[in-house]
């Protein structure tokens, strides 16, 4: 606290020292915070049992009762001094006691759930509330040290002043950092549904009839940042659909064996099933969009784009993705589907 506000406390309350039974009942409400969210964590992994639930209330309940009244038993020459005396021993004693509870039962549970994070923002979160809440340990050993032995050296309370400033100041990026992760991934799924979009419209395009709404405008998809991860999902879903209408309607035994030939002989670094994959679904493309025949033909299904990830939303599957979409573009996948598939424009006449 300010100097300038505590005096203001002591000033409008008229009782010395009031300024810093403010900063201990502040502070102590900020130590069972961070203890009930230690605990409201480990609830969602295991159960918690009801008096560990109420227990950072209950200790912070407690411990400002016996501030309270400590601080009204004390001495004015000793409430805060450089040493515990009188009956600022029990405060002292008290104090001490609680920092710790708080602090270790905060900070093991951070270190357990923050070795465990699979999410580096919500790994790097707990860690940093872990170091926070274990910094807190020293700082109260130091400064039991201190009320009892004023004339300790220096360093060790300069030491004591970093652990109290890493607690503080770490606690509050740990939190920080769990709270930014849901826009972190948000944004992140942004951007995957955008590096898909030219792959998505592409496919759509010959394929209306799995249209189920009307798609939105380039802009507004620009524009929309909510539901990130169902939205990103949708179109990977979309895209391959499309790619399964393309292979039911227009592909044949013959044509994936040509991509494969075409593929194979192709002198490009790109020379696999990736490549074969995108020449036949060019030409089924081309075919869909100048309205050709369906075939309904019974074909392999080795040469359907590959699942590289878990969920679809993944950077493998979306990277895979792109890799087709500039294949489908490539001059190679485009001499083969000339060749056996013209264009819609040069089909129509």
């Amino acid at each position: 606290m300010q100097a300038q506000v505590g005096a203001w406390i002591d000033t409008t309350t008229g009782v010395a020292k009031a300024g810093e039974l403010a900063v201990t009942l502040i502070a102590l409400t900020d130590f069972a915070a961070v203890w009930w969210l230690a605990l409201t964590l480990r609830t969602v992994d295991r159960p918690t049992p009801a008096w560990l639930r109420r227990a950072p209330l209950v200790c912070a309940a407690v411990t400002a009762v016996a501030a309270c009244v400590l601080f009204a038993l004390a001495a004015e020459e000793h409430r805060y001094g450089e040493r515990a005396e009188g009956v600022w021993v029990a405060y002292a004693v008290v104090w001490i006691g609680y920092g710790l509870v708080t602090a270790v039962g905060a900070a093991a549970v951070f270190w357990r759930y923050g070795l465990r994070m699979h999410s580096p923002a919500l790994r790097a979160s707990m860690l940093l509330l872990a170091v926070g809440t274990s910094a807190e340990v020293p700082y109260l050993v130091i400064r039991a040290v201190r009320w009892f032995d004023p004339e300790v050296s220096p360093a060790l309370a300069l030491a004591g002043f970093w652990c109290s400033f890493a607690r503080f100041v770490l606690v509050a990026v740990g939190c920080s950092l769990a709270a930014i992760d849901p826009l972190r991934k948000a944004s992140l799924f942004w951007y995957r549904r955008q590096r898909i979009y030219r792959l998505w419209r592409l496919l759509r395009q010959a394929t209306p009839e799995l249209l189920v709404v009307t798609p939105r405008s380039r802009l507004s998809d620009l524009l929309t940042f909510r539901n990130s991860w169902e939205l990103l999902h949708q179109r990977v879903i979309d895209i391959r659909d499309s790619i399964i209408f393309l292979r039911d309607g227009w592909a044949s035994p013959e044509l994936l064996s040509e991509a494969v030939r075409h593929a194979d002989a192709s002198s490009t670094s790109e020379r696999d099933r990736l490549l074969a994959t995108a020449c036949w679904i060019e030409a089924a493309r081309r075919d869909a969009l100048a309205g050709a025949p369906r075939r309904h033909e019974e074909v392999d299904q080795g040469l359907l784009p590959e699942v590289h990830a878990r969920e679809s939303t993944m950077p493998r599957e979306i990277t895979y993705l792109v890799r087709l979409h500039r294949s489908l573009a490539s001059r190679h996948v485009s001499e083969f589907a000339t060749r056996v598939r013209p264009r819609p424009q040069d089909a129509l006449g």
